[in-house]
């Protein structure tokens, strides 16, 4: 793991405060577009987009994965563009911006918690969906959703981990749907 680039951070810090679209590259071969809402030392909390412009949920991503971030570019014109077309305005995750020395996942979890948000957890090739049980600057537990959108086992995950952490994305709101079926079958 790469440690993370202190200009990145920065630079990230800025798009933030300016409420900037901003194409995020990073390893292996990821990119996203969105809002940078919040950075701390070791990840980055964007409000993501789809390249047609619409919104896609949230994802908290580890700095060090950062390769290249661009903005004010062509793509995120065009996507600004989309946007607007679409009639959908960026969506804060949180009501107030976290300090810079908050711990920015730990965070995103227990507000997650709180909200009873359904959320995947992305390491290497696997991802575990499901509601946070509870969290600390450790670990995080997960009540899991399995295929169908039934709850089943939880699951104990280490924060340093998670490569990215995903709330109401499509993926979630798919799981969501299915365990709304789940519940009018019963």
């Amino acid at each position: 793991m790469a440690l993370p680039n202190g200009y990145m951070i920065y630079l990230l810090r800025i798009l933030a405060a300016q409420g900037a679209l901003a194409s995020v590259y990073t390893d292996p071969e990821g990119f996203s577009a969105g809002f940078v809402e919040a950075v701390d030392s070791q990840h980055v909390l964007m409000c993501d987009l789809t390249p047609w412009g619409q919104i896609d949920g949230w994802r908290v991503r580890r700095n060090s994965d950062i390769l290249h971030v661009l903005s004010g570019e062509e793509y995120e014109q065009r996507l600004a563009m989309l946007l607007a077309y679409h009639k959908q305005h960026h969506r804060c995750f949180f009501t107030d911006a976290p300090a810079e020395d908050t711990d920015l996942m730990l965070s995103v979890l227990l507000a997650c918690k709180e909200r009873n948000e359904i959320v995947s957890v992305i390491i290497g090739p696997e991802m575990a969906t499901g509601r946070v049980v509870e969290a600390n600057g450790l670990r995080v537990k997960l009540r899991l959703i399995d295929f169908f959108g039934r709850e089943a086992e939880e699951e104990v995950i280490t924060l340093r981990e998670i490569e990215i952490l995903e709330i109401d994305t499509q993926e979630e709101k798919m799981y969501a749907v299915l365990e709304e079926m789940e519940k009018q079958r019963m």
